[in-house]
């Protein structure tokens, strides 16, 4: 992967290996990542090589060097000797620490978040300029989907504004100074404004003082002004400033002591920056200054405890966290309070990184961001090595195994749809695939799978066959570099499940699965109101099955894997859908009948109990008569309740009215599907399910058939 790194006081773009990542972990690919000016410049600085001067001048300097020199020398010989001085003349130190991107992998103690999910990341060393990031969770952020991922980039920088201003303890009404109108001083100056704060801006260069100004300062002063303080007394009514926030970053001691000359009677003095504190002590002792440190982003920052083992604070001892102020700011960029591309220079990408650095010295705009290759705003593509190739034109399908289901349900959405061409149609009975071909008009039909795989103008293979050749039939797909889209269930058993994801990562073919009723109309509205709200949440999903006799295949295990794995897959997968989390406690039970494998078998309890603290119930049943609509979910949470009734009637209450939302017949997501399919198959943005979270809910099920195995045993 290419990494910034600094390197003998300059900037390099490096290859790197993709880091790996512990239990407290997630791995990020990158989208955007933002140059800090101001903390990036001292880094690269203190790479320079020290002159020979430099040490020789300095005898502790120069004895702990031939210290060093003589161990080194004693266990690697000289060349060992000429490496390490290389090294310690030359350090290479990664850039950057605050990104946004998505989550490719996650450590098996983190719960709340899953492959795909949106995220902003801190950390010096860890949420770097580089393709890929190892991130602590308690250094993560989930990023709300109304949030663009370029801004939410600089979600650690302000968090760190953000946290200064909470340190300041400023309120609405005040008057603030904030000294230093770099990155962090103009994210400063837009939050004090956004709460309600009058914002005087302090700084030496002119196009900065401007900037200032359009980010919502009242006033903007040069340090050098003569007229300074009589500009101060007359926005603060002669009392002087309320409080001054320090964002400079100087070895010098004169923004310390100018804020002290600004402020009021008893004001507060917040350092953010890295500035000299040689305090003066006049004004301070007879002012009665308070001086408050802030601490980077926050409670938790530099704790090795909540940042490494991400051990948490009790948010009824500490409200704002370091997480929580990143989370904070996120909000404050989901309502619009700010205005960061006002503060962009450029995007450049990160193999011109070089370049960059270089632009904020001859730019105005105190940020650029570094964009990466191959990269999606959209959280449902989000497999490492997933094939980014866009289909232009109709997408050619090769479709195997057109049962009751396919001529039923995905033939007749396909053939209306123009996005896709029917190419090839595979049955085991060739007169079946003729008049299946005939019928729909396929351009080819066959019984064999492998002569459609080797034809190169397939781009599609769908798989609607009994679940038993689900497994050997993606797999072979995705070796021939095909998009694959499998009914589900995807696989079997785990073991087979291992094999697909090792095949899909070795491959990079999309392999998608068809949990349709994600894409429901009713239910993406449902989601959208528990979005709202707050979890924890508790849902209730009745599935009123029909009776499938054992002589049928869905009930064979060995064929169609019985109907926890067939059928049950789908309504596990919403729940996960729901509530946006994959790695959910599992407990189940079923119907007790004298030995009755059927009855055992088709009626079931399921229970999912999640991170957040929900609970959902799936109730699979057998049992009930066929005038009972089939499906209903019932969700509760936050003062809200919603009832949705055979994805046709939504039935909303609230604390204030009860709304109902009706469909013309029943719609469970195929449609969608599909469309969201070509999107994806086309290179647009998409919704669709990622590969990840199908796995995820297939081992959920073969979990959850675990259980009731043992117990049945």
């Amino acid at each position: 992967m290419k990494q910034v790194v600094a390197r003998a006081g300059r900037v390099e773009v490096i290859d790197s290996p993709i880091p790996s990542i512990g239990d407290n972990e997630v791995l990020v690919k990158t989208l955007y990542s933002v140059i800090s000016s101001g903390t990036e410049t001292w880094t690269i600085q203190s790479t320079q090589p020290l002159a020979a001067d430099d040490v020789l001048g300095d005898k502790g300097r120069l004895k702990k060097a031939f210290e060093l020199s003589s161990n080194v020398i004693k266990q690697e010989g000289l060349s060992g000797l000429v490496d390490y001085t290389r090294l310690v003349r030359n350090p290479t130190v990664p850039l950057g620490y605050s990104l946004s991107g998505i989550v490719v992998k996650v450590g098996k103690n983190v719960k709340d978040l899953v492959v795909g999910d949106r995220v902003a990341c801190a950390g010096e060393g860890k949420a770097c300029h580089a393709e890929y990031a190892s991130v602590p969770r308690n250094l993560t952020a989930k990023v709300p989907e109304e949030v663009d991922m370029s801004e939410a980039a600089f979600t650690t920088l302000g968090a760190i504004a953000l946290h200064g201003f909470r340190t300041s303890g400023s309120r609405i009404g005040e008057v603030i100074g904030v000294i230093g109108a770099g990155l962090v001083g103009n994210l400063t100056i837009q939050i004090a404004a956004a709460a309600g704060c009058v914002v005087v801006a302090i700084d030496q260069r002119k196009d900065r003082l401007d900037l200032a100004m359009q980010s919502g300062a009242s006033l903007a002063l040069n340090p050098t002004d003569p007229l300074l303080f009589s500009k101060v007394q007359n926005i603060t009514a002669g009392r002087g400033l309320d409080a001054v926030i320090i964002c400079a970053a100087t070895e010098s001691s004169e923004p310390v002591n100018l804020a002290s000359k600004l402020l009021r009677d008893k004001g507060v003095v917040t350092i953010v920056g890295r500035v000299g504190m040689q305090f003066e002590r006049k004004d301070y002792y007879q002012k009665e200054i308070e001086i408050r440190m802030s601490r980077s982003l926050g409670p938790g920052r530099y704790d090795q405890t909540y940042e490494d083992k991400s051990v948490d604070y009790p948010v009824g001892y500490v409200r704002w966290t370091l997480n929580r102020n990143m989370e904070g700011f996120l909000q404050l960029l989901k309502s619009k309070k700010l205005n960061l591309p006002l503060l962009i220079a450029s995007r450049v990408p990160v193999e011109k990184a070089t370049e960059a650095y270089s632009l904020l010295e001859r730019e105005s705009k105190v940020a650029v961001l570094l964009y990466y290759s191959e990269m999606t705003q959209t959280r449902q593509v989000t497999s490492l090595v997933m094939r980014t190739k866009k289909i232009e034109g109709a997408i050619n399908v090769g479709l195997v195994g057109p049962g009751n289901f396919a001529k039923e349900i995905i033939l007749p959405l396909l053939r209306r749809n123009k996005d896709f061409n029917l190419k090839w149609v595979i049955a085991s009975n060739p007169l079946h695939a003729r008049q299946i071909a005939e019928r729909y008009h396929f351009e080819r039909f066959g019984t064999s799978y492998d002569e459609l795989l080797e034809d190169k103008s397939v781009d599609l293979v769908i798989i609607t066959t009994p679940n038993n050749l689900h497994y050997e039939m993606v797999v072979k797909a995705a070796r021939a570099q095909k998009a694959v889209f499998v009914e589900k269930p995807l696989c079997l058993n785990k073991q087979e499940l291992q094999d697909i994801v090792k095949v899909q990562r070795e491959t990079g073919s999309p392999i998608i699965v068809g949990f349709n009723r994600r894409y429901s109309p009713l239910v993406v509205r449902l989601k959208e109101e528990m979005r709202r709200l707050s979890p924890p949440f508790m849902i209730n999903y009745r599935v009123n099955a029909d009776f499938i006799p054992m002589a049928r295949w869905v009930q064979d295990p060995e064929i169609g894997g019985g109907r926890v794995i067939a059928e049950c897959c789908h309504f596990i997968d919403l729940f996960n859908f729901l509530l946006n989390s994959y790695s959910p406690e599992i407990y189940a039970t079923s119907v007790s009948a004298n030995g009755s494998t059927v009855v055992t078998r088709d009626n079931v309890v399921l229970i999912l109990k999640y991170p957040d603290g929900s609970v959902s119930t799936l109730t699979y049943s057998a049992l009930g008569n066929r005038n009972l609509e089939r499906e209903r979910i019932e969700v509760f949470g936050d003062g809200y309740a919603f009832v949705l009734d055979d994805f046709r009637k939504l039935t909303i209450f609230t604390p204030k009215k009860t709304s109902i939302h009706n469909l013309l017949k029943v719609e469970k997501g195929h449609k969608e599907e599909f469309t969201e399919l070509a999107k994806l198959l086309h290179g647009e943005r998409n919704s669709l399910i990622s590969f990840e979270e199908a796995v995820a809910s297939m081992n959920c099920t073969f979990d959850a058939e675990t259980i009731l195995r043992s117990s049945r045993d």
